[in-house]
């Protein structure tokens, strides 16, 4: 008898304290399906292992110190309807997850943010969602599967999210409308892959240690602008910017550094590419059968080879800084009366023989170049290139020039200082 006691006082204690899953108050999905249209949910701090589904339009946040782990073959979290607040949560999935995506979504008016991800396969991903926000997102991967990703969504906003070692940080396929703002994404295939989508606004946004920093194929009217592209030089094919089958976009204001190419863009027409900070990449700019294009007020700077091109037609190539050019302002327009052609000799030398990389500005090689010029149809002329350089982060610029005047004048005051007391003992 005393036996069996202890064995029922042993069982409801379990049931009280064991279990992080589930409450009082049942499972975790029970206690979403309690709360009326409109109403909201606070989530106690633990691990829960089973998968929620969000029908309605309710406030689902965690206290700090929740997860929810996906190890299963549904997602962590499926969210469909409209108007679905999910905040404040962890998820992470193992190795074990056979879902699609951690979070699943569709429908309208959706709000997700302040949420930690760390996924073994893919990520978030719509279908269908419109007029969506996501902010303040950190989402960790293995390169196995896509952050986020966008199948017929429009007009949904990433702002402030930070996805690294993914597949493709963002990709979109017929998902037009959509808003791409101060996100970072880094040590991942693609950045930003755009696809068959039009009008996408992307700013501000940090691109680094990728293959590619952004791919944008098959839009239209859409704006890059304020990005920063850096670093994205992982494989032979990397690229800060790739622009192919773009059509009526605006490429401005952006930083491009230190990419094995800079930008590239084929088979584009009627787009607006100015004011970009192109600096220290061994191809600046490669364009291949572009045509009505303006390229205007870029600065290129410490780049192996400024620029190449074949099959363009009447694009606009002026008002450029290049600091390979001879510049010669007579008139104090601020342009050089000396047109500026960047020839891309060098370039194709050392793709036939790679070694030839080591006489990069060698007197021999420059004057072998001269001697040896491309064919005109590879030539981009600059007519009237800029005398100064434009640079796009002005604080950035002015910011070491402030450091080193700082610098200057201790040192004076410095000098100053040691030739009046060392007088004064004499």
């Amino acid at each position: 008898m005393k036996v069996l006691l202890k064995l029922i006082l042993f069982v409801g204690m379990i049931s009280l304290v064991g279990g992080k899953g589930t409450s009082a108050n049942g499972s975790l999905q029970s206690q979403i399906n309690g709360v009326p249209a409109g109403g909201k949910l606070i989530i106690a701090a633990g691990i829960y292992q089973e998968p929620i589904v969000l029908l309605k339009p309710i406030v689902i946040e965690a206290e700090q110190g929740t997860i929810l782990k996906a190890c299963n073959d549904k997602p962590a979290i499926t969210i469909k309807g409209k108007s679905v607040t999910v905040k404040g949560i962890q998820i992470m999935s193992c190795k074990k997850d056979k879902s699609p995506a951690v979070i699943k979504m569709s429908g309208k008016n959706h709000h997700i943010e302040d949420v930690t991800l760390k996924i073994w396969k893919s990520g978030i991903y719509l279908e269908n969602v419109e007029r969506t926000s996501f902010r303040n997102i950190r989402l960790t991967g293995n390169g196995k599967g896509n952050g986020v990703e966008l199948w017929d969504s429009h007009q949904n906003t990433f702002e402030g999210i930070k996805i690294e070692h993914v597949q493709d940080g963002f990709y979109m396929e017929n998902s037009h409308h959509n808003i791409f703002k101060s996100n970072t994404i880094s040590d991942s295939r693609y950045g930003l892959h755009v696809m068959f989508s039009d009008s996408i606004t992307a700013t501000q946004n940090i691109s680094t240690r990728n293959f590619t920093g952004a791919m944008v194929m098959g839009t239209n009217h859409s704006v890059i602008a304020e990005n920063q592209l850096l670093e994205n030089n992982q494989n032979v094919n990397a690229q800060g910017l790739l622009l192919y089958d773009v059509h009526h976009s605006i490429v401005h204001h952006n930083r491009i550094t230190d990419n094995r190419v800079g930008m590239f863009i084929e088979d584009s027409s009627e787009n607006d590419i100015t004011d970009n900070e192109i600096t220290a990449n061994f191809v600046g700019a490669q364009i291949n059968r572009i045509r009505n294009n303006l390229i205007t007020g870029n600065t290129f700077i410490s780049n192996v080879n400024d620029f190449q091109a074949t099959d363009g037609t009447d694009n606009t190539i002026q008002h450029n800084y290049w600091d390979t050019a001879i510049k010669l302002d007579i008139d104090s327009d601020g342009k050089s009366n000396l047109p500026h052609s960047a020839d891309p000799f060098f370039l194709k030398l050392a793709r036939e023989t790679p070694p030839y990389q080591l006489f990069f500005q060698h007197p021999g090689m420059m004057l072998l170049q001269k001697m040896l010029k491309s064919p005109v149809n590879m030539l981009v002329t600059d007519q009237e290139p800029l005398m100064t350089k434009v640079l796009n982060n002005q604080q950035q610029s002015e910011q070491p020039e402030t450091i080193f005047w700082a610098i200057c004048l201790s040192m004076i005051f410095a000098s100053l200082l040691i030739i009046y007391f060392g007088r004064k003992k004499i």
